[in-house]
């Protein structure tokens, strides 16, 4: 959860679980004062990023399932992975963000202290 070019600036403004600044990104680095948001609507690509883990997600479940508790119905399966998903949306939230802009920003050694 660090800035992608120096990799010491916080990104975030808060905690992910930390519902006042819910997903909220820094304007800037601290450290080497990389804008984050590259352009107007940069993060609403992360969208796809995050879609992308729900699924992976829901599809490590059922595996799990599969492989530990064959015997569990389909419906517990499919509670149990709507309450996962929602006690780990703000975590995933920020995850998709932080990979988003990873796409676009590389680390940079320079910036190290």
């Amino acid at each position: 959860m660090k800035c992608p070019k120096c990799n010491e600036g916080s990104f975030f403004v808060g905690h992910p679980y930390k519902f006042s600044t819910l997903g909220e990104v820094k304007e800037k680095c601290s450290v080497c004062d990389l804008k984050y948001s590259i352009e107007p609507w940069f993060f609403q690509g992360s969208y796809y990023v995050s879609y992308a883990l729900g699924v992976a997600l829901f599809v490590a479940i059922f595996i799990l399932k599969i492989v530990l508790l064959p015997k569990l119905t389909y419906l517990i399966t499919l509670i149990s992975m709507v309450v996962i998903l929602l006690m780990l949306s703000p975590l995933l939230f920020a995850l998709s963000k932080i990979i988003w802009i990873n796409i676009f920003v590389h680390y940079d050694s320079r910036f190290k202290r």
